[in-house]
This record gives structure tokens, C-alpha cells and sequence, in this order.
């Protein structure tokens, strides 16, 4: 299908300007209200603004965006801390078993596929239940703070154990209400650097709880593993304070018919009363047109028509975290380092630096993600990690000193690579595919689809790279970066470009079934009608 020329239509003030419906008939702008007008006009003026300017226009809405992501943090702290706790000599000494052969105690190869496998199950759970109640923020935190509780004070792995599962309801719903939250509020010239944020923000506490466990895991007391949980109530008491003021989605507060409440929203985020003004008609316009606007957005609606096509790829593109091995070394960062033949201390040190990686990737997308566009980001990361993967399982398939170290700097590398393509861009296409209606409901698809399979990894992995099992340690690569091999192909076809565009504008696209490799030259109708309403305002027409 060939898309029409990029045109603004120009309106003269002799002439009443026209604006087309989503029919492409046009419309005289006095038989439509001068709301809708006006936000027509905001939608264009977001075109218009640029990364920096956008940066600078609205300070309010940046902070309550920072309360969220700081809030996310602790997702990223708590897998990092879990994969650490149970490399922690007097962990192992207190939960684990002994070795009589080598003098040591571990903790049980079921153990490790328990807590890093089946939290995942609790975290779908989290993910669904955030997906019916949007406004839940502070109900997840409290339940972090308490589960947190449980793991500090446990007396038996079986404790610990459910702690942490009661822990993944909280971090399943932050993943789902933070993601939605920051998608609904962000202005368009940032969109995909502040949804990305979502990944850097996990992996700044990843960081701080690689740095915990070097300094604390040598201490010859409980403290040198409790330090680690309970870290976690820093994140949850600063976020709190925030959780508590934090205004409602207006998203979310217009769906429920509660125009005014989201009205005040909108004028606590925004600057300019007018943008605040512009921005409520842009959200009503973007919910009255979509496909689900006279439906009550259930799941079943995401495999309704257009929206079909859209759930499959939220479900693609999270599916591609696990598939790429995250999960994996996530979990079992240190184990893997120790197994190559890095010493305990050592490898706390590389995990470190993994994390200071992690971070310098998620930082970096943070900046070109809004320049470079989605859809070159993911297929980057896709093919990034596809050659990354299998020369870690080439140099983990020599026996020498030399390989060892290769294999070391491409496990370690991956930090790197993963998050400045797939990281950050999994949470940008993710959060802007669904349509606004089902945004919640379209994530947690996603995100559940993506924990099934971490739920897989976490039971298999183990026997795939254990010594005594399949003993593969760093050629567990090609097995990774086969998968990334397929995701790199069926990418290129399927996964489209969002960058510049409104949802009102990816709405339709859906609706017109536009190829995805056209995504970012088609022009739709709602680029023309908020064109020519811009237009109009700019020349003091019907304004």
C-alpha cells in the first residue's frame, strides 16, 4: 500500500478551516467544538517541540515520573539481591546442605529452580491483578514492605522461600501500573526515553546490590545476607512518600467518565492551563475513536480485531527478554562467573562491573532511544545479542585459559549489549503498542508470556549449565543466541516504528492494517487534522 505524501494543508483566514474525521471527511472547525480543536492543536504542538524543549516545558510531570521509576527500582535491587543471597557463604551455611567430599555447604540445585523460577508465577500474578486495578501503587508497596519482612526475619529456606513469593505479587504490579503510568503521562518528544527509564531504573539496583553483597558477603554474621533484604525498604519507604501525593493516570480517570478529577490532574502535570486543557480533549479524542472506546476493555478485547495483531506483538517483543537469556543471567551471575573459575570474590567484583555496564547501556538509550527510533533499537539489540551469544558459546566450547577469559568478557559484555538495544526498547514498544483502552491489559499479557518462559529457563537452566547436569557453563550461549537468531528474522517483518507518534495515530494504523515496515512513512488522518488545526490556531481562527 503506498502511503500518501507528508503534507501540512494549509488554511488561509478567509477560508473557515476544515478538519478531516476519521472517514477523511472533512469538516468545517465551527461544527466541532473549540475543545476537540484545541486538542487537535496540542497533539501537533507535541510534533513540533523538540527533545530538549520538552525536557524543559514541564517540571511536574518529570517528578512524578521520577517518583515511579525510582519506585521500580526495587525490582531491579531484588532479583540482584536474590541471585546474590545464595552464593553468600553464611547463607549457604544457614539454608543450605553440606558436601562432605568438599568440605562445603550449598544450597539445593531444587532451591535455586524454587526461588528463581517460581517467583515468576507470583509475579504474573501481580501483573494481573494491576491490570484491573490500575490505582494500586501503594497497596504493591506495603505488600513489598511486609514480604520483605518475612525474608529478613526467616528461620528456614521454606521462609525465605515465601517471602520472596509474596515479594513478586508487589514487583509483578509495579512492573505492570509503573510501565502503563509513565506511558499514559509522558509528553511525545521523550516518550520512549522515560519508558526506557522503566529498564535503567532496574538496573541502578541491580548496581547498588552488587556493591551490598562485595562488602557484605565476607561478614561472619547474618547481617551479610540480611543487609541485602532489607535494603529493599530504602526503595519502598522514599517511594512511598511520593505514592502517597502521586496523581491518578488521567488516562485511567477520563475511561471512568471522572473528566473533571482528570482535568485537576492534568493542570498538577502541566505548566500551561491551556496545555492541561489541550492534553484532557487529546485523551478524550484518542478514547472516543479507538476500537475498544464502546467496549469495557476486557481481555478478551485484546484479541478483537485490530488489537489481535497488537496483543501478539506485546507478546513477541517481551517474550524476546527471556528468549534472550536475561532471566538467566540475572539469576545466576555469580554461580556462572564461579563456575568459569572466578573466584568468589572475583566475581562479585565482575558483577559489579556487569552492573556498571548494565547501567552505561540503559543510560545511553536513555538519549539516542527518542533520536534512533523503536523499531531500529529492537532489531539492533535482536542482532547485537544473536552474535554476542554465539561467540560466547564458541570461545566457552575451547578448553583453554584464553577462551575462559573471552567467555568471561562476553558474559559479561551482555549486560551491555541487552540493555542499551532490547532493555530499553522492549519497554518503549510494549507500552506504546496496545491502544490506551487496554494498555494495562496488553502489558500484562506480555509481561506474563515473558515470566512463563523465565518460569521455564529458571527450572532448566540450572540442569542445563550445573556441573553434574549438563555441565554447558558459558556454551549455554548457543542456545541463547539461536533463539535471538529468530527473533532478529520475524522482527525485521513484524515489529513496527512508533517514534513522533501520537496513539491516536498508531491507533489507526493498527486499524488499517498498515504494513509494519510502513509505519514510519505513512501519514495518517490524524496527523492532517491536528496539522490544520495547529494552523488554525496559530492564524487566530475559531480559537
Amino acid at each position: 500500500m503506498k502511503s500518501p505524501s507528508h503534507e501540512q494543508v494549509e488554511i488561509t483566514a478567509a477560508d473557515p478551516p476544515v478538519v478531516s474525521t476519521s472517514e477523511g471527511v472533512g469538516l468545517p472547525a465551527d461544527s466541532i467544538s473549540s475543545a476537540e480543536l484545541h486538542g487537535r492543536a496540542i497533539q501537533q504542538q507535541e510534533h513540533n517541540r523538540t527533545y530538549w524543549q520538552t525536557l524543559r516545558s514541564d517540571p511536574w510531570l518529570l517528578f512524578w515520573i521520577g517518583v515511579m521509576l525510582w519506585t521500580m527500582g526495587v525490582r531491579g535491587f531484588e532479583n540482584q539481591a536474590g541471585g546474590s543471597v545464595i552464593s553468600v557463604t553464611e547463607f549457604k551455611q544457614r539454608f543450605g546442605e553440606y558436601e562432605p567430599s568438599t568440605g562445603e555447604y550449598f544450597i539445593a540445585t531444587k532451591w535455586q529452580s524454587a526461588i528463581s523460577g517460581t517467583g515468576n508465577a507470583f509475579c504474573i500474578l501481580g501483573a494481573t491483578l494491576a491490570s484491573f486495578f490500575v490505582d494500586m501503587v501503594v497497596v504493591a508497596t506495603f505488600i513489598n514492605i511486609g514480604s520483605v519482612g518475612i525474608e529478613f526475619g526467616s528461620t528456614s529456606i521454606g521462609m525465605f522461600f515465601a517471602g520472596k513469593m509474596v515479594n513478586q505479587i508487589a514487583l509483578g504490579m509495579y512492573l505492570n501500573l509503573i510501565t502503563a503510568y509513565v506511558a499514559d503521562i509522558s509528553p511525545l518528544a521523550i516518550r520512549a526515553s522515560v519508558i526506557g527509564f522503566c529498564n535503567l531504573s532496574q538496573c541502578i539496583g541491580p548496581f547498588l546490590g552488587a556493591i551490598m553483597a562485595y562488602y557484605t558477603g565476607t561478614w561472619a554474621s547474618s547481617w551479610s545476607w540480611r543487609s541485602l533484604v532489607c535494603a529493599q525498604w530504602g526503595f519502598s519507604a522514599v517511594g512511598l512518600c511520593g505514592q502517597i501525593f502521586l496523581p491518578e493516570s488521567p488516562v485511567y480517570l477520563v475511561r471512568r467518565g471522572r473528566i473533571e478529577d482528570a482535568r485537576k490532574v492534568l493542570y498538577r502535570l502541566y505548566t500551561k492551563p491551556s496545555d492541561a486543557e489541550g492534553h484532557l480533549a487529546g485523551i478524550q479524542l484518542t478514547l472516543d475513536e479507538s476500537e475498544t472506546a464502546k467496549n469495557s476493555g476486557t481481555y478478551l478485547d485484546c484479541f478483537r480485531g485490530a488489537n489481535t495483531r497488537r496483543t501478539l506483538l506485546s507478546i513477541f517483543i517481551f517474550m524476546a527478554e527471556q528468549f534472550s537469556g536475561l532471566g538467566f543471567v540475572s539469576n545466576y551471575g555469580a554461580l556462572m562467573y564461579q563456575y568459569l573459575g572466578i573466584s568468589d570474590k572475583r566475581s562479585f567484583l565482575l558483577s559489579i562491573g556487569a552492573q556498571i555496564l548494565s547501567m552505561s547501556g540503559a543510560f545511553l538509550a536513555f538519549f539516542v532511544s527518542d533520536f534512533i527510533g523503536r523499531r531500529p533499537m529492537f532489531l539492533f539489540g535482536c542482532v547485537s545479542m544473536t552474535v554476542l551469544l554465539l561467540c560466547m558459546g564458541i570461545s566457552g566450547s575451547v578448553n583453554t585459559t584464553a577462551a575462559t577469559t573471552a567467555s568471561v568478557g562476553f558474559y559479561t559484555m551482555y549486560n551491555f549489549v541487552y540493555n542499551f538495544g532490547l532493555g530499553s526498547g522492549i519497554y518503549a514498544l510494549g507500552a506504546e503498542l496496545p491502544t490506551s483502552v487496554l494498555r494495562n491489559k496488553s502489558l500484562a499479557i506480555g509481561i506474563n508470556s515473558a515470566a512463563v518462559v523465565s518460569i521455564m529457563w529458571s527450572f532448566v537452566c540450572p540442569y542445563i549449565f550445573n556441573p553434574g547436569y549438563g555441565d554447558l557453563k558459558a556454551k549455554i550461549g548457543f542456545v541463547f543466541g539461536a533463539f535471538m537468531l529468530l527473533w532478529s528474522v520475524a522482527g525485521y517483518y513484524i515489529v513496527p516504528e512508533t517514534r513522533r507518534r501520537t496513539y491516536e495515530e498508531i491507533d489507526e494504523l493498527f486499524l488499517n492494517h498498515v504494513p509494519a515496515r510502513q509505519f514510519k512513512s505513512y501519514v495518517t488522518v490524524a496527523e492532517r487534522r491536528a496539522a490544520e488545526a495547529y494552523s488554525a490556531e496559530e492564524k487566530g481562527v475559531n480559537v
